[in-house]
C-alpha cells in the first residue's frame, strides 16, 4: 500500500515534465513561425468628385521567426493575387492591378507588406487578403473594403398638377456606388402610396435612382416639409433634402 501511495508524487513529476516541455515547444514554435499582426485596410474609402483621388494604401504587419527561411508576402484581392514580395525579387504587381500597384512604395515605407493602389475606382469594392508564408509556417488576414462613390446631383422638387387636385413629388440621385436606397417624406412620415421607382446603372458601373410619389391635394396642409432621404448600401454614408410645400 505504502509503496503505491509512493508512485502517485512520481506519476504526477513526469506529467508535470511532459506539460512543460510542451508548452515549451508551443511557445518556441510561436516565437519561430511567421505571422501577421496587422492588417490596415479601410472599411470604407471615398472618391471626392473634381480631385484626383489619393492613393489607397493598405498594409499588411507580421512578425518574422529568426530562423525562418523562404519568406513570401503577398496580397489578393477577391481571392485573385495582385501583389507579391521576396526577399530576392522585391515587391512586383500582376493580375488586374498590375498597373495600379506602385512598386515603390517599399522604398518609402520600408516594410513590404504595404502597397498603394492608384487613382482607385468603384470596382476596386472587395475582400483584400494578405498571406504570408515560409517553408515552416503559414498566416493570412483578410478585410473588406468598400469604395464609396458620392453623387453627382441630388434633386427634390414638388409641384400640382395640372388638374391641381395633386401634389407630385420627384426625388432623384445621380451616379453615386454602391446602391443607393431612397425614401420620401411628408412630416416625418415615409409615403408608401403610388410610389414608381426607377434604378438605373451606367456604363461607369454607376447608379442613379429616381422616385416619384402623387399625393391628392385635401392631405397636404400649407406649410408642409417634406424630404427626401438617401443611403448607399453597406455604408454610413447618408443625405437628405428637403422642401416646403406652400399649396401653390
Amino acid at each position: 500500500m505504502n509503496a503505491t501511495l509512493r508512485l502517485y508524487p512520481m506519476a504526477l513529476r513526469r506529467y508535470l515534465v511532459c506539460v512543460s516541455i510542451l508548452t515549451w515547444l508551443s511557445l518556441l514554435t510561436i516565437t519561430q513561425s511567421v505571422r501577421i499582426t496587422n492588417l490596415k485596410v479601410p472599411h470604407t474609402y471615398t472618391l471626392e468628385r473634381h480631385t484626383e483621388p489619393e492613393p489607397l494604401v493598405l498594409d499588411c504587419e507580421y512578425e518574422l521567426g529568426p530562423r525562418e527561411k523562404g519568406f513570401v508576402l503577398k496580397w489578393l484581392f477577391n481571392n485573385h493575387s495582385i501583389y507579391q514580395w521576396i526577399p530576392s525579387v522585391k515587391g512586383f504587381a500582376m493580375g488586374i492591378m498590375k498597373s495600379k500597384i506602385n512598386t515603390e512604395i517599399f522604398t518609402l515605407e520600408g516594410s513590404p507588406g504595404v502597397i498603394s493602389i492608384r487613382r482607385p475606382d468603384w470596382n476596386m469594392t472587395g475582400e483584400y487578403t494578405c498571406f504570408v508564408q515560409t517553408f515552416e509556417s503559414t498566416d493570412k488576414r483578410s478585410s473588406r473594403l468598400q469604395i464609396i462613390v458620392p453623387e453627382s446631383d441630388f434633386l427634390l422638387e414638388t409641384k400640382m398638377d395640372g388638374a391641381r387636385e395633386n401634389v407630385e413629388v420627384m426625388c432623384a440621385v445621380q451616379n453615386v456606388f454602391p446602391q443607393p436606397v431612397l425614401s420620401v417624406n411628408r412630416f416625418d412620415t415615409k409615403i408608401l402610396d403610388s410610389v414608381l421607382t426607377q434604378m438605373d446603372q451606367n456604363a461607369s458601373g454607376l447608379y442613379s435612382m429616381t422616385v416619384r410619389t402623387r399625393i391628392p391635394r385635401d392631405k397636404f396642409e400649407s406649410p408642409t416639409p417634406i424630404t427626401c432621404a438617401f443611403y448607399l448600401l453597406g455604408t454610413n454614408y447618408t443625405k437628405r433634402r428637403e422642401t416646403i410645400f406652400y399649396g401653390k
